[in-house]
């Protein structure tokens, strides 16, 4: 199939931009944005007006606009003839900042309504990186807010979440000062987050007073501290790490940090500050009763966390193609025993959707006598839908190539439905699918459910 003819792009933009584009160049125009993802994403980039109308907002005066617009209108100026065709940055970089305000003040009115019609869905479809939501402590959403380039956020208090376009996803804890750059970059100018990166998003740059951050993996934490420190702890994959010239890649399970003026140093891993934005990242909303997460680490030492006292919630893989059967003791809303026989129900696959995975898991540091049991109740709710469980050992060890971080041996695992002295152990998926429910009846054996969930 031969790609799509638009050599004419550059003409029609320079129109655009001239404010000359007649009714037959912007159904043109159209038309070349709606075929091409690309020439969406450089039209955006090289618009004029792009960065100073995606940050205004009624209560922003003219000044505050103009000044958005002439910072803006700088910063194209000095970009490198091939970040665009030829023609029209040269147009563009022609412009003297006055007479490209001038132009911006009389502009801005006209140019945003041509820019809705020219993007199927209008404005914030052509703009949206990302969407933010606001949790209060019980992990229920307080806001949800589209979020475009220039956007700068500050929160007193709570946890915030940023999913990008391009699959990235932010955890932000309070307080903290953020700017939303791009696509692909913020700048954190204090707080802590922890960030999860696809490779879709490969790239992505956490920017903070003293250090750049440039995902080269999966996931990070970033904190930046109003004294210009700076730390970096890779929970998984690698990231690269600079500061002027002085440039380090960390691996997982490394850190670093930088002081304001200062080097960057290799530091002790101690990602335990991190917990809150970690499992938020991963969409736990909260946990109650017996159950809590895991401490954050590097996936292979969570996979094989213990605890004597708690029922831990433990992300395993995430974002894992459903290529392959998957076989599940809970694959709807009830309760088993009761609403479910406890047989394996076979999920067939669906081609291009992803899923992710937890554990659900009582392990007892230690050893403890054959008639030592405690009795735990707790649950865990997830920010998206559950479609399976798995709770017996076959179909836990048969799914475990697909989405275990680490090999471990047990002389037992799943659940047990037939107990001598005590009830069985049963789990239960809420109505809304979000929610898993466990009562364990363990001591010396292994308690554990793996839940697998609907990825966008």
């Amino acid at each position: 199939m031969n790609p799509p003819d638009d050599r004419d792009f550059p003409e029609l933009v320079e129109a655009l931009l001239e404010g000359e584009l007649d009714e037959a160049g912007r159904v043109r125009l159209a038309a070349i944005l709606r075929d091409s993802p690309e020439r969406c994403a450089e039209l955006s980039r090289h618009l004029v007006l792009g960065h100073a109308l995606s940050r205004l907002r009624p209560d922003r005066d003219d000044s505050e606009f103009a000044a958005d617009t002439a910072a803006h209108i700088a910063r194209i100026a000095g970009e490198p003839p091939r970040a665009f065709p030829e023609k029209v940055t040269g147009r563009i970089v022609r412009l003297q900042v006055r007479r490209a305000l001038a132009i911006a003040a009389v502009a801005a009115l006209a140019l945003l309504p041509a820019l809705w019609l020219l993007r199927p869905g209008g404005r914030d479809t052509a703009e949206t990186v990302a969407v933010l939501l606001r949790f209060d402590s019980d992990g229920s959403v307080l806001s949800e807010e589209e979020i475009h380039p220039g956007r700068r956020i500050e929160e007193t208090q709570g946890l915030a979440r940023m999913t990008f376009a391009n699959g990235a996803v932010l955890a932000v804890e309070a307080p903290f000062r953020l700017t939303v750059e791009s696509a692909m970059a913020v700048k954190l100018d204090a707080g802590r987050l922890n960030a999860w990166c696809p490779e879709s998003a490969h790239g992505f740059r956490v920017d903070t007073p003293s250090a750049s951050v440039v995902d080269l993996g999966t996931s990070f934490g970033v904190a930046a501290g109003e004294d210009g420190h700076s730390e970096v702890m890779v929970l998984d994959g690698l990231v690269e790490v600079s500061r002027d010239t002085d440039t380090l890649r960390v691996e997982k399970g490394g850190a670093v940090a930088v002081d304001s003026p200062g080097k960057l140093r290799e530091v002790a891993f101690t990602p335990t500050p991190f917990k809150n934005t970690w499992v938020l990242n991963h969409g736990i909303l909260a946990t109650r009763g017996a159950i809590v997460p895991a401490d954050p680490d590097i996936p292979e030492r969570v996979a094989l966390m213990e605890s004597d006292e708690h029922v831990l919630v433990i992300p395993e893989r995430r974002s894992v193609p459903f290529d392959q059967p998957l076989r599940a003791q809970i694959t709807r809303p009830g309760t088993l025993p009761g609403d479910f026989d406890g047989m394996g129900h076979i999920l067939a696959p669906i081609p291009g959707k992803r899923l992710s995975s937890f554990l659900i898991r009582y392990d007892p540091v230690g050893t403890h006598p054959p008639d030592y049991f405690v009795r735990f109740e707790g649950e865990v709710t997830f920010d998206r839908p559950v479609l399976a469980i798995i709770a017996h050992r076959p179909a836990l060890e048969a799914s475990d190539p697909v989405f275990a971080t680490a090999s471990w041996d047990a002389e037992f695992r799943g659940i047990e439905l037939n107990q001598l002295n005590n009830e069985p152990d049963s789990v239960t998926l809420s109505e809304d699918r979000r929610t898993v429910k466990v009562i364990f009846y363990a001591g010396a054996s292994t308690d554990e459910v793996r839940v697998i969930l609907e990825d966008p």
